[in-house]
């Protein structure tokens, strides 16, 4: 017989208990032990459910027998019972726990059934408390926007080079001609095209096209200064001293000689400077012409400034404290970081061969600014809280009418597709918050306008 004080204590005991062991700083495994009693309980309201809802010929809804029912649906409450018992190991054992969880990054059911106690094991990541790191006050420098008369004629001349026209000449090649030509390079004996395969435009070519003289092109500058003075028909060898750091490796610090054949020259021919040539630009004259350039560059550097601001307030709040960041968080933004990479490096040309040749230092360069902006991204997160910072219906409607013009879509066709996405939701509230911390802190820092060179000495 048990006595009603001890029945007592039986019925008001936990059923659910919580063990928690450290595997790293930032990571933790929550094993939660769900009593047989409470598994009880909670199958036995999920047969009610079904109980209630199943259409079983012969039966009136709710009056199936129990073996019936669980004969009938032997999978779906057994896939329903552990989606609930996991449900109830998470809200007892992991939402009520006493550290901020940055995410779950595993998931062990172990064996769920009723009549026995179930053990779910939770691996998490979790994020260190730190002491949010002062950002009131604080100096930052940028440059003078103004733009020089050497600037406005420099952009002059890249606008007059953008329309200019390439007219085939019987002369040799000039800087800023083009050369149609074809070339081979060998180390030794070896032919560079069979040390590496994969980069096609440093071994051999049939036919390219080369601007003569250009500086800081892809591809073998020996080339592209060697074509100068060349004519259609000339051969000549040039000698291309690769860098101990180039890359691909097979040709760091190596000699290699390339033999080259002129086939054609396009000579440069800037167009005139007439009535025609400012309508196109929708300016009356050259003045008008110099005055815009001169707006636009002092855009980009009031632009460039901006961006410089907010690395060095970054730059200030990453080193003003320490503490270990979420693995988890790491790897999701490492990934995100080398497809932003690998997208705007495709758009220029580059090939999936070139990434594949430099994946170690590319994932090792993902990774560290992975962490650094994970770890920014957390400091701003809780300098949000403090300033009790909120997104508003407008930040929202200002980041839709964004991606609106920059992709091209109808604002109510991007509205309704995130309707449907609350991770989606989440990550522009996530975007909004982070932004206007930004700002925030920007708004409250002491500027220093300083000239390039004393930047570029300071940094």
């Amino acid at each position: 017989m048990i006595c009603p004080f001890r029945a007592h204590l039986i019925i008001f005991m936990s059923t659910v208990k919580t063990d928690v062991q450290d595997i790293t700083e930032t990571r933790k495994t929550i094993t939660v032990s769900v009593a047989a009693a409470e598994i009880a309980s909670i199958e036995a309201k999920l047969i009610n459910e079904f109980k209630r809802d199943a259409k079983i010929p012969g039966f009136r809804p709710g009056k199936a027998p129990e073996n019936m029912i669980r004969m009938r649906y032997a999978k779906e409450l057994k896939s329903e019972l552990s989606q609930r018992v996991v449900a109830k190991a998470h809200q007892d054992g992991v939402a009520k726990s006493d550290f901020e969880i940055y995410g779950i990054v595993d998931l062990d059911e172990g064996e769920i059934a009723a009549g026995s106690d179930a053990t779910i094991k939770f691996t998490v990541d979790v994020l260190q408390a730190f002491d949010i790191p002062a950002y009131e006050g604080l100096k930052v420098t940028n440059e003078p926007t103004d733009a020089s008369a050497e600037e406005v004629d420099k952009m002059m001349e890249q606008i007059l080079s953008q329309r200019a026209e390439f007219n085939v000449a019987e002369k040799a090649a000039e800087k800023g001609d083009y050369v149609r030509c074809g070339y081979e390079g060998k180390i030794g004996d070896e032919l560079i095209a069979d040390l590496v395969p994969d980069a096609p435009m440093f071994g051999t070519q049939a036919t390219t096209w080369e601007e003569a003289g250009a500086e800081g092109t892809p591809g073998v500058q020996a080339i592209v200064d060697g074509v100068i003075g060349m004519k259609a028909g000339d051969e000549k060898e040039v000698t291309m001293e690769f860098p101990k750091d180039f890359k691909p490796e097979a040709l760091a610090g190596k000699s290699a000689v390339y033999s080259i054949k002129a086939e054609e020259v396009r000579e440069k021919v800037m167009p005139e400077m007439d009535d025609a040539f400012f309508e196109s630009m929708q300016v009356k004259d050259e003045a008008e012409l110099r005055e815009r350039i001169s707006e636009n560059i002092e855009n980009q550097k009031k632009q460039q400034n901006a961006n410089t601001e907010r690395q060095q307030i970054t730059e200030h709040l990453l080193g003003s404290c320490e503490f270990a960041v979420p693995e988890s968080g790491i790897e999701s933004e490492t990934e995100a970081v080398l497809r932003d990479f690998m997208q705007r490096n495709m758009q220029q040309g580059a090939s999936e061969a070139d990434f594949e040749a430099n994946k170690d230092q590319l994932h090792e360069g993902a990774t560290k600014a992975a962490h650094d902006r994970l770890k920014s991204r957390l400091i701003l997160s809780k300098i949000a809280e403090q300033e009790k910072v909120q997104a508003e219906n407008d930040d929202f409607s200002r980041m839709i009418m964004m991606e609106a013009q920059q992709s091209g879509q109808k604002p109510e066709k991007i509205v309704k597709e995130i309707q449907k996405d609350q991770n989606r939701i989440n990550r522009m509230r996530s975007e909004i918050l982070l932004g206007k911390t930004m700002d925030l802190i920007l708004d409250k820092a002491e500027r220093e306008t300083v000239a390039a060179a004393t930047a570029e000495a300071s940094a």
